[in-house]
């Protein structure tokens, strides 16, 4: 049962390898950009005038001293850990991984891959698992992006994050991509269609984190916000200190771990 597991999870990480290296590449690259952007900012001394160019809404809903924090060397070496490209992107490649059942029932290819004596689950978890891999791969390169960014541009004479708190930034993150995999694994099972399936999830990902950011000037949508995950991804409070996010893993791995248990149901149940 081993053997055919790894296999399973060998092909699809097979299957999937362009574009995923595609994306990791644009999170390594992206990270790079931003620790040399701070490094150029830093040196003309012109974080002074960025928080003046931040919209009156968004500094009236950080407060004074989270608006000082993202416009400073610091703020901006973070700003790809709650980038709005980078925190779609990731979850993203989640979904992908995580929606492949949907493409193995519209093609018929899973009739082949249960016709040997195996349980149903075995497919879910293989994609689950896959999904997993790659969210840490991610993060992983997010982290080598800034650090090799740190020594490419000699940004250690300024005040870098802290190992400590880009490893908090980076399990946030995680978090992220453990919700978004469990919705994108129910999303698969529920489908007739892999595109479907990947554009439910993606397109959910995106509104979600629009209802967030809309939130923070209009109050109508406060409510709905507290339905998004990125409600629950304090990146900038977590940089300041100004919070402790267990409350936050707990509805995030949380919400993912029911999304799963759905799958898994719906999917015993369902006329292959």
């Amino acid at each position: 049962m081993n053997r055919i597991f790894i296999a399973l999870v060998t092909r699809s990480v097979v299957q999937m390898r362009y574009v995923v290296l595609g994306s990791l590449v644009l999170t390594f690259a992206l990270q790079l950009v931003l620790v040399g952007q701070a490094v150029s900012i830093q040196e003309s001394q012109s974080f002074a005038n960025m928080a003046s160019l931040l919209p009156s809404f968004i500094k009236g809903a950080l407060g004074s001293d989270l608006t000082l924090l993202m416009a400073s060397f610091k703020g901006t070496v973070m700003l790809g850990y709650f980038h709005p490209l980078l925190i779609v992107l990731i979850p993203a490649i989640a979904m992908y991984a995580a929606t492949e059942p949907a493409h193995e029932i519209e093609s018929g290819l899973v009739d082949l891959v249960l016709a040997r004596s195996m349980p149903r689950a075995i497919v879910l978890t293989r994609s689950l698992t896959v999904g997993l891999l790659y969210s840490l791969a991610a993060i992983s390169v997010m982290a080598l992006g800034t650090y090799s960014g740190a020594v490419l541009f000699d940004s250690g004479r300024f005040e870098l994050p802290s190992t400590s708190l880009l490893a908090r930034l980076l399990l946030h993150v995680f978090a992220l991509c453990c919700c978004f995999a469990g919705y994108g694994l129910l999303a698969g099972v529920l489908s007739k269609r892999w595109a479907t399936a990947f554009t439910t999830g993606v397109l959910t990902a995106v509104l979600a984190y629009l209802v967030d950011f809309l939130a923070l000037g209009w109050p109508v949508l406060r409510w709905a916000a507290y339905f998004s995950p990125y409600r629950y991804y304090h990146a900038l409070a977590i940089a300041s200190g100004a919070v402790w996010e267990t409350a936050d893993y707990i509805v995030l791995f949380g919400t993912g771990l029911a999304f799963t248990i759905a799958a898994y149901w719906r999917f015993q149940r369902r006329d292959l």
